[in-house]
């Protein structure tokens, strides 16, 4: 993989990138508990992992917003973290501000973390309406991972989808030998369906309303292999489905 980590490219090298694409890719993450299994860092690391990627693809920039997102309902398991949401908000509106000013008009929010969605919707409406030419797409990585593994992974907490994100980027983080407490799969579903709804809905205080243990899922049914495989087409998806969302609005503006 090439380099694309803005923080470990030299300055001559990052002005180029973005005045020949005029694109940045951002990478917001969270810090919570994924069980005794997976790290805190799991959606990070997913992001991460999947933004490197879809950076290489646009031969584009990518800069990290934070490792840390917004997730308080995860607060009842220490080590846990979590930022305010007009905390993420000043850092999206800040670093796109510094792009901005060195030529990118697209930037690529790329998100792992469920709750950080919303947040990042203010946050890109706020740094559009401070640079008139710049225009914000967001990837729910999560979701396109699930889709795109054909129903074969279902969108739990910790389960099968998350480790094969964490498998990808370093096995070496994942244990499945302690693996041990797991929700019913019925009990962590009904959970989530009811924060999911799209119609009327509770907000989601703390995470035990999903899960008890914190978790559910079926973590030991996906490989490496099949990790890596995934989570390739995800960037290849991301990346394509970004560019044809930008491409599209500029020749919506032009007719």
């Amino acid at each position: 993989m090439s380099r694309v980590l803005l923080h470990e490219l030299a300055q001559p090298d990052a002005e180029r990138m973005l005045a020949e694409t005029r694109t940045a890719v951002l990478v917001a993450g969270s810090v919570e508990q994924h069980g005794p299994h997976l790290p805190l860092g799991t959606d990070y690391l997913a992001a991460l992992g999947i933004g490197e990627r879809v950076a290489e693809l646009l031969g584009a920039p990518l800069a990290v917003l934070s490792p840390v997102g917004v997730a308080p309902y995860h607060g009842a398991w220490r080590g846990s973290l979590s930022l305010r949401p007009e905390t993420l908000i000043s850092l999206f509106v800040d670093v796109a501000a510094g792009l901005a000013a060195a030529g990118a008009e697209r930037l690529l929010a790329v998100n792992w973390h469920e709750g950080n969605t919303a947040t990042l919707r203010l946050a890109a409406q706020e740094a559009q309406l401070r640079h008139e030419r710049l225009q914000v797409a967001i990837a729910e990585t999560h979701v396109a991972a699930r889709d795109l593994s054909n129903g074969e992974l279902p969108l739990t907490h910790a389960g099968a989808l998350e480790t094969a994100a964490v498998l990808a980027v370093d096995e070496t983080l994942v244990d499945l030998s302690r693996a041990t407490n797991a929700t019913p799969d019925e009990v962590g579903d009904e959970g989530h369906e009811l924060f999911r709804r799209r119609d009327v809905f509770p907000v989601l205080r703390d995470f035990r309303d999903v899960a008890p243990t914190g978790w559910y899922g079926s973590p030991a049914d996906v490989t490496r292999e099949r990790a890596e495989e995934l989570m390739a087409r995800v960037a290849e998806h991301v990346a394509a489905r970004a560019v044809e969302a930008w491409e599209t609005l500029e020749r919506r503006r032009r007719t």
